[in-house]
């Protein structure tokens, strides 16, 4: 389907005919992919699992990264036409065979892959889960991060204005917000596996608070490259936690259910910040307030977030007294 959206994209030639291909491209590219890896990777690991999906997320950060440039240059060489074909072929010649040939043999996890600290929680169905008060508790969380590092990302321009910084420089700050990125995205797969996901989750929205405060208050030059280290920090705990959390929740037979449900949800969130900030600044609601109350936002919901991992743990502790051994 990935390929056969490319090739849409290559004829397109109607208004149409082009919406219907990005409908495609975000479905079955964007959007399925990352969905499939990141929860056939939580499926597979236990005790590893926070380092398999970081590493999963790194590949996907460095796709985001390498692709989109050479496609400009590809599309520079031979044209965008020809090169959404390319693409197409690409998929259908490279990546279809290499996935089947990765997947062709079931996974047998080794013995040291059985980790006593993390208890997959029982299978819970999307009914149960939409009926658990603590799944609403924890979406004050889990669409924290996407709606406020969209809403930061896509007025840049405007904050830029008014703390008088160079956009160069601001630009130029986003180096840093990919390497902190990347190190927070392994740095919180080496700890989850190490004590768990519900123990990460009450601190992946720190760095985004103080983040968002420092934004709305400070006009220092330096001040940029704090923040971009902060927002990495949390941007890379909060992807990984979540793909290791779910499990621990809401066990493994429906995770990719429930985490389309989640996944839903934060997009919504992301996709409706900056209109919501926008429609704020134009009634005249400052902007470096709205950033303080977005950062202020994030200290109560961490609170409340360890207030969810208790219950949870607390909830689990049945299920891990039926069976000494924890699922593989």
């Amino acid at each position: 389907m990935l390929a056969a959206a490319t090739a849409l994209m290559a004829f397109s030639a109607h208004v149409a005919g082009l919406m219907l291909t990005i409908y495609l491209l975000r479905l079955f590219g964007q959007g399925m992919f990352p969905h499939t890896a990141y929860t056939a990777t939580a499926r597979w690991f236990t005790a590893q699992r926070g380092k398999a999906l970081s590493l999963v997320i790194l590949g996907h950060n460095a796709g985001e990264a390498v692709l989109i440039a050479g496609f400009v240059a590809l599309s520079a060489a031979i044209g965008w036409r020809l090169g959404w074909l390319v693409l197409g072929v690409a998929v259908l010649v490279i990546a279809l065979p290499l996935v089947l040939w990765l997947a062709a043999v079931e996974r047998v996890p080794a013995s040291t892959e059985i980790n006593p600290r993390v208890v997959d929680a029982r299978d819970w169905t999307r009914g149960e889960v939409l009926r658990d008060p603590l799944f609403y508790l924890s979406m004050l969380g889990f669409m924290a991060p996407g709606f406020i590092v969209t809403v930061i990302f896509f007025h840049q321009v405007y904050l830029v204005e008014l703390r008088g910084w160079s956009l160069g420089v601001f630009a130029s700050a986003f180096v840093v917000w990919a390497g902190v990125n990347s190190l927070s995205t392994l740095m919180t797969g080496y700890l989850i596996d190490r004590f768990s996901g519900l123990s990460a989750l009450p601190f992946v929205l720190l760095p985004l608070g103080v983040a968002s405060i420092l934004l709305g208050t400070m006009t220092a030059d330096w001040t940029p490259f704090l923040v971009m280290a902060l927002l990495g920090a949390s941007s890379g705990a909060a992807t990984t936690t979540l793909g290791s959390v779910l499990p621990e929740v809401y066990g493994l037979r429906h995770l990719g259910a429930i985490r389309a449900l989640i996944v839903a949800t934060t997009v919504f969130a992301t996709a409706a910040g900056p209109g919501i900030t926008g429609y704020l600044i134009d009634i005249g609601v400052g902007y470096p307030a709205q950033l303080i109350a977005m950062g202020v936002y994030c200290f109560p919901v961490s609170v409340l977030m360890a207030f969810v991992a208790r219950r949870v743990r607390a909830r689990n502790l049945p299920s891990k007294a039926v069976s000494d051994t924890p699922r593989a």
